[in-house]
């Protein structure tokens, strides 16, 4: 499995040293980035390797490959020089690795690094996606048998993310390579890195107040207590969430695994953040993945690709969770069940009968919520800031609707006993801000909100301040996980 390699930020070797120290344990090699450090502090890089006691990374980053030193050609080789000068035949007081461009040459530092046991990281960055031809940029980067080679690309979208899984996972094992997808949609391949074949995994200390040296990057403690860093294997089923962007902050992943931990299965479950429902699915073959939820943007737009559909979702018309079976992927709606049983709880009622509810929203979700309050016999109206939507939705259950107009304000002043805001505007990732900003709260309505990271947002904060009754979407996210769950295991979700 690869190791894990924390990347150290700080600004001064003490500090980088004591966020080491906080992660002592969990990882397997340090990489020092001189490019974070204080001006002068770059003068005392020799003495990290043996004060870190672990194998040790030399890298300084130039700005034009996403790092931070931008002080020139010359000035970079003198650190990276006095950083591997004076070698010591006691290999461990040296730097392991010293990471270099593909197009930074210089003949003496290889020679020296070769006869002193330092090892050289030949690295490219791709900061603007896959290059048109990855095979021959390979092939250029992994030329000398001497150096270990590594490509560092920021995926621009799922096809960039799906491509390094398939170039690089389909490469025969033995000789050693680092491979990683930066940002949001590079993110399964720094949780899944064995699939690439990568024999490193960058980790920053994060929780130790460091900045990742590359975005995207984990920290240690995360791909342990959530992904199962040290118990995980290449055989283990792979599950996950597709969504937007936004999805990296979903908490699915800590709900699922763990019950996946709990219930003793060897399972991970992690999110796809995508654009493009083809490529995930084409990464989904791949990867093997035996199911996955799924989030906006995607709960209608999956639908085409379903090869049996649950009652609920032909009645809903979105799927919220797909399981492969013999013929392709089943598609089901949990959502339903998880707002059913968190929206009783929260009306402390047996049904909705006699409320008068307002949808805001018309998506997949809205479209789970409008079905449990037809099916509790709540009296409800939908609003919208797509018109063709909220009429689309609202003529399915014959429900009065409006754009966001001045209509919108007369219909939600009838239907305010209940508010249940499905939109992503104010989630975490999503579009900032209060998609109500035009309503005044009076202090009787009771909102829903189901969105649930924040834990708190402006709309929600506004209502409870005027008085109202109010909650976030975390009960619903758990009553649909758990039905997942069942879905994808055929198991009760653990009582912990």
């Amino acid at each position: 499995m690869p190791k894990l390699c924390l990347s150290l930020t700080g600004p001064t070797i003490e500090r980088n040293l004591a966020a080491l120290d906080r992660y002592r344990g969990l990882v397997d090699l340090a990489e020092l980035r001189a490019d974070f450090l204080d001006p002068q502090e770059r003068f005392r890089i020799r003495e990290f390797p043996e004060k870190a006691g672990i194998p040790t990374i030399l890298t300084v980053r130039r700005r034009q490959d996403g790092g931070r030193f931008d002080q020139g050609e010359g000035v970079r080789l003198v650190i990276i020089a006095k950083g591997l000068s004076f070698a010591d035949p006691d290999k461990s007081k040296n730097f392991a690795y010293v990471d270099i461009e593909q197009d930074f040459q210089i003949p003496a530092i290889q020679e020296a690094s070769r006869i002193f046991g330092t090892r050289v990281i030949r690295s490219l960055h791709c900061l603007d996606g896959l290059p048109a031809d990855l095979d021959a940029a390979w092939k250029r980067l992994s030329a000398s048998p001497y150096e270990i080679p590594k490509i560092a690309v920021r995926a621009k979208g799922m096809a960039d993310c799906e491509r390094l899984f398939r170039y690089f996972g389909s490469m025969p094992a033995g000789r050693e390579r680092i491979v990683g997808g930066m940002g949001e949609y590079g993110l399964p391949t720094r949780i899944l890195a064995d699939r690439t074949g990568s024999f490193l995994n960058y980790v920053s200390a994060t929780g130790a107040g460091l900045e990742p040296s590359a975005p995207g990057q984990l920290d240690p403690d995360v791909l342990q207590s959530v992904y199962r860093s040290s118990e995980y294997r290449a055989d283990w089923q792979v599950y996950g969430i597709l969504g937007g962007p936004s999805v990296v902050g979903s908490l699915s992943p800590i709900i699922h695994n763990t019950g996946f931990r709990s219930a003793g299965l060897k399972a991970v479950y992690l999110p796809f953040p995508s654009d493009d429902v083809e490529a995930f699915l084409r990464l989904a073959e791949l990867l093997g993945i035996r199911g996955f939820s799924i989030t906006v943007p995607f709960k209608e737009k999956i639908l085409p690709r379903l090869s049996s559909r649950s009652a609920e979702v032909d009645a809903i018309g979105a799927c919220n969770t797909a399981v492969r079976g013999p013929e392709g992927w089943a598609g089901y709606n949990t959502d339903a069940q998880g707002f059913k049983r968190a929206v009783l709880e929260f009306m402390g009622r047996a049904d909705l009968k006699g409320v008068k509810a307002c949808i805001v929203g018309a998506g997949g979700a809205a479209r789970a919520v409008a079905h449990v309050l037809h099916e509790l016999g709540a009296e409800a109206c939908v609003i919208n800031r797509s018109i063709p939507k909220a009429k689309r939705l609202a003529e399915a259950y014959e429900l009065p609707w409006a754009g966001m107009t001045e209509r919108a304000v007369s219909l939600i002043e009838r239907y305010n006993d209940l508010i249940v805001q499905t939109t992503s505007v104010g989630m975490e990732g999503g579009t900032p801000g209060d998609p109500l900003e035009w309503y005044q709260f009076s202090g009787k309505e009771a909102l829903f909100e189901t969105i649930y990271n924040p834990h708190e947002t402006p709309l929600l904060k506004r209502a409870l301040e005027a008085g109202c009754r109010g909650t976030n979407g975390r009960a619903m996210l758990l009553g649909q996980a758990e039905a997942q769950f069942a879905l994808f295991t055929g198991m009760e979700y653990p009582r912990l």
